[in-house]
């Protein structure tokens, strides 16, 4: 159980990182937005790039909410974690919240991965071709997400399994 425990406190410390990200990333759209300049954190994408500025706006909170639903993936497993800790691996709730984890990773990485290929087409006018490390990224984290769905199929059969052999007892 010690794995379980290490995995608890990694996802706690990715969890604090990203909504420290996430919070950062609407207080500067926020400054953005009343027309304050800031010279401290430099922006991803330039305006210029961008047909409109409203369009910069729509990227950057499309992003934010893909990054919050990857944030509630992580929570979900953080509480199966838990879950784990207790050794309670005929648990429903267990199961439902490993899998809710994995379709919300795999929807956030297949999402944010479609956000940069169109912003990279559309507004930098470059298509890139081949594997990048972005694009590797985005594909661990749907496997991840696709392994987090079997482990919970499997937890779900040997529950039933389980059942069926406590009954014929």
């Amino acid at each position: 159980m010690n794995s379980a425990k290490t995995l608890y406190a990694i996802l706690n410390v990715i969890i604090f990182l990203i909504l420290a990200s996430i919070g950062l990333g609407i207080f500067v759209l926020a400054m953005v937005f009343f027309g304050v300049k800031q010279d401290i954190i430099g922006l991803k994408y330039e305006e210029i790039i961008f047909k409109t500025e409203a369009m910069l706006y729509g990227f950057t909170f499309l992003e934010l909410v893909v990054y919050a639903g990857f944030v509630v993936s992580l929570w979900k497993l953080r509480k199966a974690t838990k879950l784990l800790l207790k050794n309670d691996f005929y648990n429903t709730e267990l199961m439902s919240g490993m899998f809710d984890s994995g379709k919300l990773m795999v929807f956030s990485s297949v999402a944010l991965w479609v956000i940069d290929e169109v912003s990279n087409m559309f507004f930098k006018r470059q298509v890139v071709l081949g594997l990048s490390e972005k694009t590797l990224v985005y594909l661990l984290i749907i496997a991840m997400g696709l392994f987090l769905m079997l482990i919970s199929t499997v937890l779900r059969d040997t529950k039933v399994i389980k059942e069926e052999n406590d009954l014929t007892i």
